[in-house]
């Protein structure tokens, strides 16, 4: 099922790139113009990966805790690790909405970083997993996980 919902995200994100490409600002003006089905898809997408990368964080929290068996070590770290690889392609689109606050968008420079940093540690995060060590994944949580630091600054409160 995680396979699916992230396949089915960067699948629609794929068929959006051109769409993607006129909402960044480098292409004609007259490509920027999508359709409030469009933009609620987007978001949709988006919201349906951040779901997964949480119920995944939830259970590594779980596994590292010593709660479930770290039998689903590997399975879970590689996806977190490719969730976290279609992170940024589907916040590329300028499409408001959801719960991330417009600063995603104003402030990209710093919002991209995050989303590179947080690409690159999860694949680590993902190595280690595929190697069975418990011990190193447990050690790079902290870093590999940031999320709370980031929705401080770029996701509003729950309602």
């Amino acid at each position: 099922m995680k396979s699916r919902i992230v396949l089915a995200a960067c699948t629609g994100l794929v068929a959006l790139g051109t769409l993607s490409i006129g909402l960044t600002g480098t292409a004609d003006a007259a490509d920027t113009a999508i359709s409030k089905e469009e933009a609620d898809g987007i978001i949709f997408e988006r919201q349906n990966l951040m779901l997964q990368l949480e119920k995944d964080a939830e259970l590594l929290g779980e596994i590292a805790a010593g709660i479930k068996p770290a039998d689903q070590l590997a399975e879970v770290t590689r996806s977190i690790a490719e969730s976290a690889a279609a992170s940024k392609a589907a916040f590329e689109p300028r499409v408001p909405g959801g719960r991330s606050k417009p600063e995603v968008w104003s402030n990209w420079a710093d919002y991209s970083q995050r989303l590179d940093a947080f690409e690159r540690d999860t694949r680590q995060l993902a190595e280690l997993g595929a190697k069975g060590d418990l011990a190193g994944v447990t050690g790079m949580l902290g870093s590999a996980l940031p999320c709370k630091e980031c929705h401080d600054v770029y996701r509003e409160p729950k309602k």
